[in-house]
C-alpha cells in the first residue's frame, strides 16, 4: 500500500505540468450523450481532471487502461467532486463511487477496482444518480477503440 501511495504522489507531482490533450468521444450514458475526453497514456491519466474548476453535466473524462490493470483513482489537487464509474472491457459497470470529494491534504483516499478493468469514467458529481447508473448495467462502448493501450 505504501508503494501505491508513493507512486500516486510522485505521479501527481510530475503530472501537474502535463496538459491533458485527449481526443473527445461521444458516449451515451442512459438517455444522455456525454462528450468524454479520452486519456490513454500514463501522463494524461496521472493529470486527469486535476485543477479543473468545473465539469458541466454532459461532459467527463474517460480513462483507457492497459490489459490486467486494476485502476486506482485519487482526488488529490482536485477542486470539484466527481462520480467515478469503473467499467469492464465488455461495457459492464463493475463499481461506482458516487459524489467523491476533492482531497486537499495527504493522505488521500484511493478508489480502486477489485478486479482488472479497462475503463474509468469521471463524471460530474450527481451524474450517476441522475442517470440511474448502477453496478451490473451494460454500456454500449462500441465507438471506443477495441484494442487497449500498451502497458
Amino acid at each position: 500500500m505504501k508503494s501505491i501511495a508513493y507512486a500516486l504522489a510522485v505521479g501527481a507531482l510530475l503530472a501537474t505540468s502535463v496538459p491533458v490533450t485527449g481526443a473527445t468521444q461521444t458516449i451515451r450514458l442512459g438517455d444522455t450523450e456525454f462528450a468524454m475526453e479520452v486519456v490513454a497514456d500514463p501522463d494524461s491519466r496521472r493529470q486527469g481532471l486535476m485543477g479543473r474548476e468545473s465539469l458541466p453535466f454532459g461532459s467527463g473524462m474517460l480513462f483507457d487502461f492497459p490489459i490486467n490493470t486494476r485502476p486506482a483513482i485519487w482526488m488529490h489537487n482536485m477542486v470539484i467532486s466527481l462520480d467515478l464509474v469503473f467499467v469492464a472491457a465488455d461495457g459492464r459497470i463493475a463499481h461506482v463511487f458516487p459524489e467523491v470529494p476533492p482531497c486537499a491534504d495527504l493522505p488521500c483516499a484511493v478508489y480502486q477496482a477489485a478486479e482488472p478493468l479497462r475503463w474509468v469514467f469521471e463524471l460530474p458529481a450527481g451524474s450517476v444518480d441522475k442517470l440511474g447508473l448502477k453496478v451490473g448495467d451494460n454500456l454500449d462502448l462500441s465507438v471506443l477503440p477495441a484494442t487497449p493501450p500498451p502497458n
